[in-house]
């Protein structure tokens, strides 16, 4: 169940969000807490479906998803750094999630946000995006920052 956690100590977490994934990108993922007005009839439980990159109308593939992670943390922390350096603009952050080959096989994203402070002298506006950046948990995990942990289970 995802919740905000009680236990005040620095190692507990603030919020968990439980999310599974059914089928890779020809099925779906199932928010555990999702909004109410997307929710399963009483269940509280959002279903979106997935699908391959390419394939518009099929369903979301995992560069939107890191695209709407990174974006949205980013946007919020911007918008905290902002506050406190009392800047009053209207921020915007955008996301763009390349997938190319890996030469050593496979695949890779190539993230890059643009982050928008309209009136604001360049220098200033560069300083105030790498603060940001520096502070936002999703770009610290894209950055090597973080950590990514990978358990297994044999039993569904």
């Amino acid at each position: 169940m995802s919740s905000a956690s009680a236990d005040p100590s620095p190692a507990a977490p603030l919020y968990t969000a439980r999310v599974d994934n059914l089928r890779g990108t020809s099925g779906h993922v199932r928010i555990h807490d999702g909004p109410a007005a997307l929710a399963t009839e009483g269940t509280g439980e959002v279903s979106l479906p997935t699908g391959p990159p390419r394939a518009p109308g099929e369903g979301l593939n995992p560069e939107q998803f890191l695209a709407m992670a990174w974006s949205t943390c980013l946007g919020e922390t911007l918008r905290v750094v902002l506050r406190e350096q009392g800047e009053t603009v209207e921020s915007r952050v955008s996301v763009e999630v390349e997938l190319h080959r890996d030469p050593a096989g496979g695949y890779r994203f190539h993230p890059r946000a643009l982050l928008h402070l309209p009136g604001i002298e360049a220098p200033r506006a560069q300083e105030l995006a790498a603060a940001a950046h520096a502070r936002c948990p999703v770009s610290r995990l894209l950055t090597g920052q973080g950590s990514a942990q990978l358990e297994v289970r044999t039993t569904m």
